[in-house]
């Protein structure tokens, strides 16, 4: 099933609120990172009324952003394409030992194009965090979680480099 533009539009427009804190949101885990993004919502913010087609009536002299309406086939293509790399044996299986996610739920987005549902979108980015975010939305690239993803990454490669400096002085002492 193809998620509606209205729910996709919400879905952008919480994935393109900056967070409270970067460096808060550096430090989170996958699982911490969805939490914080749906608890980023301050229940001071204006509510949004939408009308029938899903676009925002807006608020007289209220500044409004532009929302990039996506696509449910773009949205499905781009999970998919983020999947099969992160999983590219057994995606569908190897997706629900991580999300819970069904394997046969999965397989019909791999197979016939269809996007995840909302619950199933928040599984994957409880999951993936903010590099999933990043695949999914491409045309967000100066997006928050943009930001994050970049800094995770960063801090991955860190900690890989300095297991490669501490294997060399082992193996210069003679330790391996």
């Amino acid at each position: 099933m193809i998620a509606s533009a209205a729910k996709l539009s919400a879905i952008a427009l919480l994935c393109l609120r900056p967070p409270p804190n970067w460096l808060e949101v550096a430090e989170m885990t996958a699982a911490s990172f969805a939490t914080s993004l749906a608890s980023g919502l301050s229940s001071d913010a204006p509510s949004l009324m939408l009308t029938a087609s899903g676009s925002s009536m807006g608020k007289t002299g209220q500044i409004r952003r532009k929302v990039s309406q996506v696509d449910g086939r773009t949205l499905a293509e781009h999970v998919c394409a983020f999947l099969r790399e992160q999983h590219p044996v057994k995606t569908a299986q190897s997706v629900e030992a991580e999300t819970g996610i069904s394997a046969h739920t999965v397989r019909k987005w791999l197979d016939q194009g269809n996007a995840p549902s909302g619950p199933a979108y928040d599984a994957l980015v409880r999951r993936y965090g903010a590099p999933f975010l990043c695949s999914v939305h491409p045309e967000t690239r100066d997006a928050w979680f943009a930001h994050v993803a970049r800094m995770q990454e960063q801090e991955r490669l860190e900690a890989k480099a300095r297991q490669i400096r501490q294997r060399l002085t082992d193996m210069r002492e003679g330790h391996l």
